[in-house]
């Protein structure tokens, strides 16, 4: 009762809602699970990433079908703070970066 209180309280006033929660929440729903998982968030950052597993996809490679593996993400973001135009070059650009492995050595 008294942390429903609370997060009435700071959901109320966006400023605290920044302080106590951020700009950004990440979370993990496929890490312990043999499935990819998928993500609806509700909160209230801006941003929200959900990390589900890895599992394979039918990929269709120069005419043959080919199992991959595909890491499952959902992007939800808050249309009264953020623009959807930003929001789809932010997701492109993630993207790009996972799928080329940005920043890991080889």
């Amino acid at each position: 009762m008294i942390r429903s209180l609370i997060w009435r309280l700071v959901i109320a006033r966006p400023w605290w809602t920044k302080r106590f929660g951020g700009t950004i929440a990440v979370s993990s729903v496929g890490m312990f699970g043999k499935s990819r998982g998928r993500g609806i968030p509700i909160t209230p950052a801006p941003l929200m990433v959900t990390i589900g597993g890895i599992g394979p996809r039918p990929v269709l490679d120069d005419g043959a079908v080919e199992n991959r593996d595909h890491l499952s993400l959902t992007i939800s973001v808050d249309h009264d703070i953020i623009d959807g135009a930003p929001a789809a070059r932010f997701v492109e650009r993630l993207r790009q970066l996972v799928e080329d492995a940005y920043g890991l050595e080889a």
